[in-house]
């Protein structure tokens, strides 16, 4: 009996370490769904897509404002176009945001640069503009009425250190209505045209290479 009774014992201590759950200091394993989602890569943005001669990167797509730097050719010239792209986030943007009568950076944070690596002639004036960099401001004076601002001081926190005396060229621009509203401001090249597009406008001038 005493043995009996030993053997019953031993095989209940036995069951209840085999059904012993977890105690609340135990490490939790990794889940499974953290793993697999570290392993999707990123979805591409749209501005990423290429198109004909041109293509726009993400150089950081961690601020609020992304950067952004339009790479491609205007006839036989190679440009960059690098600029901070806000949305338009429910706001009134031209008259509001974007003010009238007042020089803007054409963008957000930085002010946009613009890279010609050859001289050109911007504008329907055909003005001359040699091949460098520049700070691309502009100075819209109502939705119809926008000029384009070519500055030596190609880097600048907005507009804030613009001065006009260090202008290189002014040429008018032309605006019409947007097809389809665009959320975010991008850049985009039509044939010999630049253009910016945000919201319901779409801002457009040309460019093209200089004579010889």
């Amino acid at each position: 009996m005493l043995k009996n009774a030993i053997l019953f014992a031993a095989a209940l201590l036995f069951f209840a370490g085999c059904t012993d759950t977890k105690t609340s200091t135990d490490t939790p394993e990794t889940p499974v769904v953290d793993t697999l989602q570290a392993a999707i890569p990123q979805a591409e943005d749209p501005a990423e897509t290429p198109n004909e001669g041109w293509k726009v990167n993400i150089v950081d797509g961690t601020i609020k404002s992304p950067r952004k730097e339009l790479v491609g050719k205007i006839g036989e010239v190679p440009v960059e176009i690098n600029y901070g792209s806000p949305a338009v986030n429910d706001r009134v943007i031209y008259g509001d945001l974007v003010p009238y009568n007042k020089v803007w950076r054409t963008g957000a944070n930085e002010a946009t640069r613009i890279t010609f690596h050859r001289d050109v002639m911007v504008g329907k004036s055909n003005t001359t503009l040699t091949a460098g960099t520049y700070a691309l401001f502009s100075l819209p004076s109502s939705k119809e009425d926008w000029t384009i601002i070519f500055n030596e001081v190609a880097d600048q926190w907005g507009a804030y250190d613009y001065e006009e005396s260090s202008d290189a060229a002014r040429v008018k621009a032309e605006s019409t209505p947007a097809a389809e509203r665009a959320e975010r401001m991008d850049f985009a090249l039509d044939g010999n045209d630049i253009q910016m597009m945000w919201d319901d406008l779409v801002v457009i001038f040309p460019v093209t290479t200089a004579g010889k």
